[in-house]
């Protein structure tokens, strides 16, 4: 099996906050409570994904 590439990576965290994001939206729009330390921690993987995702972006510039 290859390894991924940096691409694939980048799709791969793209996908992963997108998904995080409309839980978050569902959760918050549905009328039954939350688990707050859940909410907490899907919270902190979308920010840990988005600042990877910056970082694979900035190691690996888009080509003009």
């Amino acid at each position: 099996m290859e390894p991924r590439s940096d691409r694939q990576e980048m799709a791969l965290l793209a996908i992963l906050i997108a998904c995080g994001e409309k839980a978050i939206e569902a959760f918050q729009a549905s009328d039954n409570p939350v688990d707050g330390d859940f909410l907490v921690d899907l919270e902190r993987v979308i920010e840990r994904s988005r600042n990877e995702l910056v970082a694979l972006k900035q190691a690996n510039p888009a080509p003009s």
